[in-house]
């Protein structure tokens, strides 16, 4: 069940990206200021459900978990958005034509500052568990970067001719940023899932 609401949060998050960058010339703001202020809406109802969580059952997920939903949301979130601006012809020459997204970006990214900001809580700490669920984090993070680099690395050097005409420096810029923010994606939901694995350990050791 955790594992699934794992996927279903970042496939969520990427859709909604990509449906902002798509149709947000349909909206009567930014699409920036859609999606910030979404993620400050999701964190208050994650913060009210987990309160509900701590008075009922006593199961609430560690500050250090919860900020990772937190930065799986914002950072697929993010790499939708901007896959979708990239995939637009034309964005490679963003100074001929105008916007593509970079100021919706930041809004995105203060949206999630915000949202981190709002998940603090006074005497926040972490325990063992949480550090060697973060160094996996790392270990997982570090290795789907370097798949990810390699395969465009590949694409760049071995693709055939014409094929690669839009790729201008700004978009192949912009696409290393998207491979790194990707990568924390893998990063995040894979902390996660260990998270979720811990606890069934626990529940199975009858550990409250």
């Amino acid at each position: 069940m955790d594992i699934a609401r794992i996927a279903l949060l970042a496939a969520v998050s990427l859709l909604l990206g990509v449906a902002l960058a798509a149709w947000g010339e349909l909206l009567p703001v930014r699409p920036g200021f859609v999606a910030g202020p979404a993620l400050v809406g999701a964190v208050l109802l994650a913060r009210a459900y987990w309160a509900r969580r701590r008075r009922v059952a006593g199961d609430e997920p560690s500050p250090a978990e919860r900020k990772l939903w937190l930065h799986l949301a914002g950072n697929a979130l993010i790499v939708g958005f901007v896959v979708r601006v990239l995939a637009e012809p034309g964005s490679e020459v963003h100074r001929s034509t105008g916007d593509t997204g970079g100021l919706d970006s930041w809004l995105m990214v203060a949206g999630a500052a915000v949202a981190w900001w709002l998940l603090r809580e006074p005497g926040d700490r972490h325990d063992e568990r949480d550090r060697d669920i973060a160094a996996f984090g790392d270990r997982v993070g570090y290795w789907a970067l370097v798949t990810l680099l390699l395969g465009f690395l590949l694409t760049l050097g071995f693709a055939p001719p014409g094929h690669l005409d839009r790729f201008t420096h700004w978009l192949i810029a912009n696409a290393l940023l998207v491979l790194i923010i990707a990568a924390g994606v893998v990063q995040y939901a894979a902390q996660l899932a260990r998270y979720a694995r811990e606890r069934r350990l626990d529940h199975q050791d009858g550990t409250p």
